[in-house]
C-alpha cells in the first residue's frame, strides 16, 4: 500500500474514533416527517439514478419535507426539482463550512438522513454528527455506530435508494427516472435539429469523466469510419462539452452526416439524448440519462463487476455492453456488432 493510501486509512480511522457514536434505535419506530439527503459529491448520473425518490416520497405523503445538501456547483440539478423543499449548500473541501452547515441544519431537527455513499470522509462524518438527526441510513456502514440502519449487499444504486425508503416505511411504486429538464435548452436543441434536418440519429459520447474512459483522437476517427460503414447511412451526433467541441468538429469535418452541437451545459446533452434513436457511450452519466428515456444503449464499461452492478444501464429498451480491462482504447470499433445498431 502506498504511503498516501496508508495515511488516508489512518486519517479515516482516527476520524471514526473521534466522531462516530451510537445512541439510536436500530430501526425507525415513528413516522418520518422530514428527510435529508447528502448529495454534495453527486454528479448528473448520481442524480438521475436517485431522482425517483423525491417523487415517491411526495406521492406517499406530500407533507414530508425533503432537504438536500449539495454544492453551488451541482445545485442546478436540484433547483429544477419541484419535489425538493430545501437546499443546503456546502463548500466541498471546507471543514469550517461543513461545521456551519451542520449546525444550521441541526436546528431543523431532521427525522432521517440518507447517505448511501460507500466511502465516508472525516468531514462528511463530522457533518452527519453535527446534524444530529434521529435516524441515519447508510450503505456498508456496519462498523459505524452513527448509522442505526445499514444496507448491505451489492445492488444497483437505484435499488439502494429504494431499500432506504422502504426502511423508512415509504413504499416505492415507480422507479423510473425523472431526467432534469431546462426549457431554454430544449428550444436550443430543437432549433439545432431542425437546422441540420436531424430526425433519426445516433448519439455518441467518446468522453467519460476519467482518463481511462476517454477515446483518443486516432480511435475516434476509426469509430467514425466504422460506424459510417455499418450504420446504413445513419446520421451521427457527437456529444460534446466546451473543452472538446473544437476537436470533435475538426475530427468529423470530412463526414457530411456527422454533427457536433456547440454544447455549453448538461441540459443540451440531455435534449440531444432525448431525441436520439440510440446512444453509444463510455460515460455512465449519459447512459443513465438514456436509461431515463428508455433509449437503446450500447454502453462501454470497465471490467469491474461491482462497479457495473452499481451503475449499469436500466433502460427498458435493447441494451448491449462492451467491457475493457484497463483503458477504453484497448477496444476496437469492430467489437460493436452491426446488428446492435438501430437502423
Amino acid at each position: 500500500m502506498r504511503l498516501k493510501d496508508s495515511l488516508r486509512v489512518l486519517r479515516l480511522q482516527l476520524g471514526k474514533q473521534l466522531l462516530d457514536k451510537k445512541d439510536r434505535f436500530s430501526e425507525i419506530n415513528t413516522a418520518v416527517k422530514n428527510i435529508l439527503f447528502l448529495r454534495q459529491d453527486g454528479k448528473i448520473g448520481d442524480y438521475v439514478v436517485s431522482s425517483f425518490v423525491f417523487r415517491e416520497i411526495k406521492k406517499f405523503n406530500p407533507e414530508i419535507r425533503i432537504g438536500v445538501i449539495c454544492t453551488k456547483q451541482n445545485a442546478y440539478l436540484f433547483k429544477q426539482n419541484s419535489y425538493i423543499d430545501q437546499l443546503y449548500y456546502v463548500k466541498k473541501k471546507s471543514i469550517l463550512d461543513y461545521i456551519k452547515c451542520g449546525l444550521a441544519i441541526r436546528k431543523a431537527q431532521y427525522d432521517l438522513v440518507i447517505d448511501p455513499t460507500i466511502m465516508i470522509r472525516n468531514r462528511d462524518l463530522l457533518l452527519l454528527r453535527l446534524i444530529n438527526a434521529k435516524n441515519y441510513i447508510g450503505y456498508q456502514k456496519a462498523d459505524y455506530g452513527l448509522f442505526n440502519i445499514n444496507l448491505e449487499g451489492e445492488y444497483h444504486f437505484s435499488e439502494l435508494y429504494k431499500l432506504a425508503l422502504e426502511k423508512a416505511n415509504i413504499p416505492v411504486q415507480d422507479m423510473s427516472y425523472d431526467v432534469p429538464f431546462d426549457a431554454q435548452s430544449a428550444v436550443d436543441i430543437a432549433e439545432f435539429l431542425q437546422q441540420k434536418q436531424l430526425e433519426n440519429y445516433l448519439a455518441i459520447n467518446f468522453y467519460g469523466a476519467a482518463r481511462i474512459k476517454k477515446v483518443n483522437d486516432e480511435n475516434i476517427k476509426k469509430y467514425l469510419d466504422y460506424l459510417t460503414q455499418v450504420s446504413g447511412g445513419k446520421k451521427l451526433v457527437l456529444l460534446s462539452y466546451p473543452e472538446v467541441t473544437e476537436k470533435l468538429t475538426q475530427l468529423s469535418a470530412d463526414y457530411p452526416h456527422i454533427f457536433v452541437h456547440p454544447t455549453t451545459k448538461i441540459f443540451h446533452t440531455i435534449e440531444l439524448i432525448r431525441h436520439c434513436d440510440q446512444l453509444i457511450s463510455t460515460d455512465t452519466s449519459t447512459v443513465h440519462i438514456a436509461s431515463g428515456f428508455n433509449k437503446p444503449i450500447i454502453g462501454i464499461y470497465k471490467d469491474d463487476p461491482i462497479a457495473f452492478t452499481h451503475w449499469q444501464p436500466r433502460s427498458q429498451a435493447e441494451t448491449h455492453i462492451l467491457f475493457y480491462k484497463e483503458n477504453i482504447n484497448e477496444l476496437s470499433p469492430e467489437q460493436i456488432d452491426p446488428d446492435w445498431l438501430v437502423k
